[in-house]
């Protein structure tokens, strides 16, 4: 009995140890996956798209000439949600067009930078991984 009760218990540590290896692993990889351009480059979009389209949306102030894509917002909530809309669901609305446009703007910024191209290259194997990596990081949900 004492034998299968320590068999059990060093299984349990062996697993631990490597559960706790496999997660530094897993943060070390997500470091180096980082390319700071891309950083630079949607943080600069994303400000600019919070304070031309998704605050005026938030907060539905009228503006007497609006820019396509805080009409683009406005329109997919008016669809989705009538003009009774929630912050979540702006939040959701402008995660789908501000990444779409990110991915278009960023399929032609990694075309025409060969650096940027070379970074990419190295640490990625397609546009579906870049966005999977990068849009977490700038998403507009509160996540947890």
């Amino acid at each position: 009995m004492r034998f299968i009760i320590l068999t059990i218990a060093t299984i349990f540590l062996l697993s631990c140890s490597s559960m706790e290896k496999r997660e530094a692993v897993r943060a070390d990889h997500e470091m180096d996956m980082n390319i700071p351009a891309i950083d630079d480059f949607i943080v600069s979009l994303k400000k600019e798209y919070i304070e031309r389209c998704y605050t005026p949306v938030l907060k539905k102030i009228a503006s007497n000439s609006p820019r396509p894509c805080e009409t683009s917002l406005i329109q997919m909530l008016e669809r989705r949600y009538s003009l009774n809309y929630t912050q979540e669901q702006v939040d959701l609305a402008a995660d789908e067009l501000f990444f779409a446009d990110i991915r278009e703007r960023l399929q032609k910024k990694i075309k025409t930078e060969p650096n940027l191209r070379k970074a990419v290259s190295k640490k990625f194997r397609s546009m579906d991984d870049i966005m999977a990596y990068y849009k977490p990081k700038y998403t507009f949900r509160k996540l947890g």
